[in-house]
């Protein structure tokens, strides 16, 4: 039976569930990938596969591939994507490749050792985008019942890159706009049968993208958010 994860993945996949949110993160994503000339972008836990179908319908000249641990999930991408866009999870990664982590380290136990066997792979002068949600003190049932493990605040995500032997370009707050969701999710009590996910009209849509589109420009001047975006590289040996 498919986990709570899972059905959301799933969910999401259909176009009218992908949200405001999304696009901005991926619009951040594809300029981190445009200023450093990458020639594809791989996707690690990349779960339905939406960045996948928004980089082929925005930047097609940017090759999609992807990792993804669900046998379920995985079956999914591939006969969407196709078998050559399968990246193997073992697989060294070329300095290229922007790596992106969207909402993917919350959910590993061990994420400084998951962090540094990242490293290890990628060649130097790589990138890696990684988004997070915020604050550990917004932790709640959600985030319980989707796997997470923990939240992050700016500087412990910058610590935790840091450890692994990344060096962090930037760390800033996302959707300040959204704080008003997290006491609301922490003071639900019922057990979760599925996400809450909304699904947004269009006009919403629109006028949210708008909004958060003009705070994420401005993220380097929020003390707060509902999520933590970093840039980080593999630094060029001396040698």
């Amino acid at each position: 039976m498919p986990s709570l994860l899972e059905r959301q993945q799933m969910k999401v996949h259909d176009p009218a569930a992908h949200t405001f949110w999304h696009w901005v993160r991926f619009d951040l994503l594809a300029r981190v990938a445009i200023d450093h000339a990458a020639t594809e972008i791989l996707d690690i836990g990349a779960g339905s596969g939406m960045l996948g179908d928004w980089i082929q319908a925005e930047h097609p000249s940017i090759r999609y591939r992807f990792e993804e641990l669900s046998p379920l999930l995985d079956q999914a991408l591939v006969e969407r994507f196709g078998a050559e866009a399968r990246h193997p999870g073992d697989g060294n990664i070329p300095s290229t490749t922007v790596v992106a982590l969207l909402d993917v380290l919350e959910h590993i136990e061990h994420d400084r050792q998951a962090l540094t066997t990242l490293f290890q792979r990628m060649q130097p002068g790589g990138v890696l985008v990684v988004t997070v949600p915020a604050l550990q003190w917004a932790f709640s049932s959600w985030d319980t019942e989707l796997g997470h493990f923990r939240r992050y605040s700016r500087g412990q995500l910058r610590t935790v890159l840091g450890d692994a032997g990344f060096d962090v370009l930037s760390s800033n707050y996302l959707f300040p706009e959204l704080l008003v969701m997290l006491p609301l999710r922490k003071l639900r009590r019922a057990k979760r049968t599925d996400v809450d996910f909304p699904q947004l009209s269009p006009w919403v849509n629109r006028v949210g993208y708008w909004i958060s589109s003009t705070t994420a420009r401005l993220r380097r001047f929020w003390p707060l958010g509902t999520s933590v975006i970093a840039v980080a590289t593999r630094q060029q040996s001396n040698g």
